[in-house]
């Protein structure tokens, strides 16, 4: 009877030493499992998600600059102090690039897009209307375009270059706006 408590006993000591053993492997290795899964999942995506929000920022941005640029008087040239299209759209657009880190805009372009209403054929100009505008036969719209980069959080060195975890994200966003005063196209 003896003999038999002491295998029991001795058969009980075993599975908890076992039972130690799984357990200590166990928290000895969490810390590297841990470190490894936020280095290859968690901080990679939350740059990619930084680089995304100043995305928004800058389409936010662009729209705004549409909005204003379809709002003025003139198209490329001021008159009576107030600011032409193309100028209200770059001013707009360099005051959501300073107001956010990590945000680029480069090549900003404001155009007149041009819509027939019968044909629905568009035509675009950079430069201000040659006849004055007809709205009868045509609608006017101001359109912004730029290529804007989102930068990462903190770029993560990687042998390939990986858009918005080690380089900036790039896009070329756009947004237009019916234009307000169609007679201001033409200067």
């Amino acid at each position: 009877m003896r003999q038999a408590r002491t295998k029991a006993s001795a058969k009980k000591q075993t599975e908890l030493s076992r039972g130690r053993r799984e357990r200590a492997s166990v928290a000895a290795e969490l810390p590297l499992v841990l470190w490894v899964l936020f280095m290859v999942i968690g901080f990679p995506l939350l740059n990619l998600s930084a680089a995304f929000l100043r995305v928004t920022f800058l389409y936010a941005g662009i729209h705004f600059a549409s909005f204003s640029a379809a709002r003025a008087n003139t198209f490329l040239t001021p008159v009576d102090g107030k600011p032409s299209a193309v100028a209200e759209g770059n001013a707009k657009l360099a005051q959501v690039k300073a107001a956010f880190s990590g945000l680029d805009v480069q090549n900003i372009k404001t155009e007149i897009l041009v819509t027939n209403v019968n044909t629905l054929a568009t035509t675009s100009s950079a430069l201000p209307l040659s006849k004055p505008a007809d709205q009868s036969v045509n609608t006017y719209q101001i359109q912004v375009t730029a290529d804007c980069l989102g930068a990462p959080l903190l770029p993560i060195p990687t042998p390939v270059p990986i858009a918005g975890v080690s380089k900036p994200i790039v896009f070329t966003l756009s947004a237009r706006q019916y234009c307000e005063n169609p007679q201001g196209l033409t200067l």
